[in-house]
């Protein structure tokens, strides 16, 4: 027998019956000296993959131990489906030589079965992609992978199988053949053991919600694992907010029903007493007298303890140190229950470490907007000794610029190698589209059918600056503006933009208005959060048809050049949907600069939002406005104040509140217009949550009041009602339903309100 094929026989037999056994290869044995190697059988996978990964290299001796490594090695790589070794002399060489077959390549992955998700979809969630090779172990994480993300889509049942498809010897298709079965929905939820708090209360805690009626919008009711095991840790955080420090939830018991449409949830509870805080103590490096530090804090001795003002507190002392420029402080809580009480010592431990300052600082990811658009939103610098309150306002500046993902903005601290003392700042951003082009077409109730196109650019040039043109044609008014504004100009802490407008108005019953101007503005920050702007208005205003013959064309007639000086607080979160913060202004418009008009105008506005719970949060507007005569000269009735309509006061239709005034037509007929007033002032109270996060869609109900006319003979009329809100393409769509409660109106039934825009 030859040397060739006893070479052979020996690696074959060797590789298959003791491949994995190194026990059952007996002593190291030296087979023979390496002179080169060869592979055979490679198409797709490099040459040199393989033999990187090999311990084999020429002029080495090769033994029985080292080829075992190389062929467990070769088979790691999970490429191939067969692999052998031969021993052979080639050109009087002594040749190790590798034959391989590679495994088939993936040329096509497809879904059979899923009919509730699509295609998209599912291969989103798929992390084998085409023209990639054979790999066991990925096709059974991505089938984990699919049963994962079908039940977070409420397919609690779904189940999940592979095909491979031989298409030819070399490549196959991958095919995950998917059982859905009917979304699993939530029947009913139990609560056993709870006695502070309510079914419904713990209920709307809960992101596992019952099926019900509006399910199908919301898409609550389904039942998803991830949401489930939150839901636990919602619920002991929600009674450690309330005092219960020993709450304990039980495993739930999970039912599901025999047609296994419907899921019924027990949760067993165990509430324990409630705790008040006995005494809140201080120990460790105390920088602060301990009376400012009680009075800052939100927990108080004698008062229910809460997790949640625990937390507050926590955060409130570690910037109190930071401040000082003790970056690494530490603030250590300890909860100690006095015996046989139901009260809890709070001790306060800290640790201020070493003072820090400020080194470098990187922005990274901003693709678009320059350094110095986010650079310039900082209150921290450079060689500053650390802050962190300044830290933390500069975060919220960045984000509140709405240029980036709100969760894409990380600040992170890190120092540098033998600095210990200094912190380098990394801002980590992600862009987000500013821009919009918007086409829309419909029907508003205060307009009629309407058409509207915009093109808005909110980080123009990536310089933070604002362009918009926009045009809107409905059946009772027409409107073109364009608008510019630099917040920092020429690189200064100055504001300056402007824009020209044209408008024609037939919404009112009292006559058809056309407007043309221009305004330019500028502004200057005089406290954090607090600019000051002057505006400057050239306003040209013809009425174009006339129905109360009462109104003097003369006096509503020519131009109006007007100076404006306004103040400006906004601390708003999110300036186009606002979870929580505060909005004030206050302005003095003078109209007279020239000009054929003249009056003076005095507007103050407020608009909070607040966080009631979670995704509620609760809206509050309250706005007043007064018109004064100049010179005795009369104030166009075009200016005047009047309510009603989806803006302010939505129990009642379009100008249905304000000074009426009764006229005879030529014809005999008593007609009644809206002559408007001096004065005004109204609120608008409301609650929004979401309906569908996906799609965008929120519920609101809401409370408004107000008064149009004059200061010594006020009437407040109110009104109730519900609306939905959809934050679509061409902007935020209100569909609202209010309900008049004052006077002769109170008896004419709903108003249905259809609109487009934030309402404040």
């Amino acid at each position: 027998m030859s040397l060739r094929l006893i070479s052979t026989f020996f690696f074959v037999i060797l590789f298959c019956q003791n491949l994995f056994a190194a026990e059952d290869l007996g002593p190291r044995v030296d087979l023979f000296k390496i002179d080169q190697i060869q592979l055979i059988g490679l198409k797709k996978v490099e040459k040199e993959a393989v033999l990187e990964r090999l311990g084999s290299k020429p002029e080495m001796m090769i033994d029985n131990y080292l080829l075992k490594k190389d062929l467990e090695k070769i088979y790691s790589m999970k490429y191939f489906d067969e692999v052998e070794a031969h021993h052979d002399i080639v050109n009087g060489k002594n040749t190790l030589i590798f034959k391989m077959k590679e495994k088939p390549i993936i040329t096509k992955i497809s879904f059979e079965g899923n009919d509730g998700l699509s295609d998209d979809d599912l291969k989103g969630q798929v992390k084998t992609k085409v023209f990639s090779i054979l790999d066991s172990t990925s096709i059974k994480n991505d089938v984990q992978g699919l049963l994962k993300h079908y039940e977070e889509k409420g397919y609690f049942l779904a189940s999940v199988d592979t095909e491979l498809k031989k298409l030819n010897e070399e490549n196959i298709e991958l095919i995950f053949h998917v059982k859905e079965f009917d979304k699993v929905k939530v029947k009913k939820i139990n609560f056993l053991g709870n006695i502070a708090f309510k079914d419904d209360e713990l209920k709307s805690i809960l992101q596992t919600q019952e099926d019900s009626l509006f399910s199908f919008l919301s898409g609550s009711g389904n039942f998803k694992e991830i949401n489930f095991q939150n839901d636990i840790e919602r619920l002991k955080y929600f009674y450690r907010m309330k005092g219960y420090l020993q709450i304990n939830v039980g495993t739930p018991e999970i039912t599901v029903s025999e047609d296994k449409k419907w899921v019924f949830i027990t949760m067993k509870l165990t509430e324990g007493p409630q705790f008040t805080v006995n005494k809140i103590t201080f120990q460790g490096e105390v920088l602060f007298p301990e009376t400012d530090m009680r009075e800052k804090l939100t927990l108080k001795e004698n008062e229910t303890y809460s997790e949640d003002s625990l937390r507050k507190d926590i955060q409130l002392l570690t910037e109190m140190y930071q401040d000082e420029g003790y970056a690494f402080a530490n603030v250590i809580r300890n909860l100690n229950v006095v015996p046989g009480e139901n009260k809890v010592d709070v001790e306060f431990s800290f640790e201020k470490g070493k003072i820090a300052y400020f080194g470098r600082f990187r922005v990274k990811g901003n693709s678009k907007s320059r350094d110095k658009v986010i650079r310039r939103e900082l209150l921290i610098r450079e060689g500053q000794k650390f802050n962190g309150t300044a830290l933390r306002q500069s975060k919220e500046n960045v984000q509140r610029l709405g240029f980036f993902e709100p969760d894409s903005i990380i600040f992170n601290t890190v120092s540098p190698k033998d600095k210990e003392d200094v912190l380098d700042v990394e801002i980590s951003v992600e862009e987000k589209n500013t821009g919009q082009i918007s086409l829309g077409a419909g029907y508003s109730t205060s307009t009629g059918f309407f058409f509207q196109s915009s093109v808005s650019q909110s980080n123009f040039r990536g310089m933070g600056q604002n362009l918009t043109f926009s045009l809107n044609i409905a059946h009772t008014s027409k409107t073109f503006s364009i608008d510019f504004t630099e917040p920092y100009f020429l690189d200064t802490k100055w504001s300056l933009g402007g824009g020209v407008f044209v408008s024609n108005d037939d919404t009112s019953a009292s006559y058809t208005e056309k407007k043309k101007g221009m305004n330019v503005r500028v502004g200057y920050p005089i406290f954090q959060y607090t600019n000051l702007y002057t505006t400057y208005k050239l306003e040209d205003t013809q009425i174009k048809t006339l129905d109360d013959p009462t109104i003097d064309v003369n006096v509503e007639n020519g131009l109006a050049s007007s100076v404006q000086g306004s103040i400006v607080h906004d601390r708003r979160d999110d300036r186009s949907d606002a979870r929580k913060g505060l909005f004030l202004s206050y302005s003095t418009e003078y109209t007279g600069l020239g000009g054929d008009k003249k009056w003076l105008k005095n507007e103050a506005e407020a608009r909070g939002f607040y966080p009631v719970w979670q995704d509620l949060i609760f809206r509050s507007r309250f706005y007043a406005g007064r018109l004064d005569e100049v010179n005795a000269r009369p104030i166009p009735r075009t200016e005047k104040f009047t309510l009603g309509g989806s803006r302010n006061l939505r129990g009642y239709a379009y100008e249905a509140v304000g000074p009426k005034r009764t006229v005879t037509n030529t014809a005999g007929q008593k007609l009644t217009f809206n002559a408007g007033g001096i004065f005004s002032a109204f609120t608008n109270l409301e609650f929004q949550h979401p309906l569908s996060r996906e799609a965008g869609l929120k519920w609101v109900v809401f409370f408004d009041a107000g008064h149009a006319g004059t200061l010594d003979k006020v009437r407040v009329y109110t009104d109730y009602g519900f609306g939905f809100r959809w934050f679509s393409p061409i902007g935020t769509l209100r569909f609202e339903f209010g309900y008049p409660l004052t006077g002769e109106y109170k008896n004419q039934g709903s108003q249905f309100h259809f609109d487009i825009g934030q309402l404040f």
